[in-house]
């Protein structure tokens, strides 16, 4: 896909906003990057540009919250489900591009959206379940695929397992670095992977960069609750958007 000047400004205020809510609260690059890029660019394309960023990012998110791989070899049944259908997903939606995956977006960001602004996690009665882990990560993979959202019901599993602050946000950014990995590496694969995109995907980091640096300090001076509620009413919007008029 043509990027053009007005195109890559667009994307450029994107990752800047992006960068400032992961800064801010922990999460949303890639809600933020696939779901706003998604009203520019086509699917494909938008997760080709949030890959490496979101590398970056979240092997940052996991390098400072300790316990790294204490965490790892807790969850370790769910990350490899979680992006073992994420090819076969990503094949769905170049093979079959009538289906509406904008929309199908939207969805999985709504639903994100209004599940964490519930502001309590529930609790999964058999946390070690190992079918749980598979079928969570399995679902989590194939919705990865076909929309680039590694959220739905991914992190709701997380969540679930009682983990305290530092392990969930250690755990949630081993799921967003494989995943983005795993993402990218697919449309290699079948052939949506070019230079250019590699390198704006790269290019992209500045604004993310400054977005964090940004986010980080307003996470010092305003209210992290506030902030972070704030971000997912809008994170539901841009889920009714998509839904309506992509």
């Amino acid at each position: 896909m043509l990027l053009t000047q007005e195109v890559l400004l667009y994307l450029a205020v994107i990752f800047l906003l992006g960068g400032l809510v992961k800064g801010a609260v922990g999460f949303g690059l890639p809600t933020i990057g696939i779901g706003l890029g998604a009203m520019v660019v086509d699917i494909p394309t938008a997760m080709l540009l949030v890959a490496v960023p979101t590398v970056l990012s979240n092997a940052w998110q996991i390098a400072v919250n300790g316990q790294v791989w204490q965490t790892a070899r807790r969850v370790w049944l769910f990350l490899v489900a979680s992006v073992a259908l994420i090819p076969l997903g990503i094949a769905v939606l170049i093979h079959v591009p009538e289906w509406p995956y904008e929309r199908l977006l939207g969805l999985v960001i709504l639903v994100y959206s209004l599940w964490s602004l519930r502001g309590k996690d529930w609790i999964l009665r058999q946390p070690e379940s190992r079918w749980l882990a598979v079928a969570f990560g399995s679902i989590n993979a194939f919705i990865t695929g076909i929309t680039g959202c590694f959220s739905v019901p991914g992190v709701m599993y997380l969540r679930g397992l009682g983990l305290n602050k530092a392990n969930l946000l250690g755990a949630m950014g081993w799921l967003y670095l494989l995943s983005a990995l795993t993402m990218s590496a697919s449309l290699a694969a079948f052939g949506h992977a070019t230079m250019a995109l590699n390198g704006w995907s790269i290019v992209a980091c500045l604004p993310v960069a400054l977005g964090l640096v940004l986010g980080t300090l307003i996470q010092r001076r305003l209210s992290e609750a506030v902030f972070r509620k704030v971000f997912l009413w809008a994170f539901a919007v841009i889920g009714v958007v998509l839904m309506v008029w992509s």
